[in-house]
């Protein structure tokens, strides 16, 4: 997971250091998670360390989110922020 001025960041923009899941053990984070997350293959692909970092955030991969079937959770819709956060952030560019 790439560090943010010395922080722990997701590819998505969740601070990871911050969350309590990842805190007690219950994430193990997004490397394992490379070849899966639509996220980390955008964000690699557009050699950014976050998608909060990207000049296109928000775009329709986080508006939309994306189909991901999982071990733990099987199939579900995986959006990380909410449309009104979403909302904000296009007022920012």
């Amino acid at each position: 997971m790439p560090r943010v001025s010395n922080v722990l960041v997701s590819y998505c923009g969740v601070v990871c250091e911050y969350c309590p899941a990842y805190r007690k053990k219950l994430c193990p984070g997004c490397d394992l998670h490379v070849d899966e997350c639509e996220y980390i293959k955008c964000v690699i692909n557009r050699n950014v360390k976050s998608c909060l970092l990207c000049e296109s955030f928000p775009c329709s991969l986080h508006r939309e989110g994306f189909e991901w079937t999982t071990e733990e959770y099987g199939k579900l819709r995986w959006k990380v922020y909410s449309d009104i956060f979403l909302w904000v952030m296009d007022r920012t560019r």
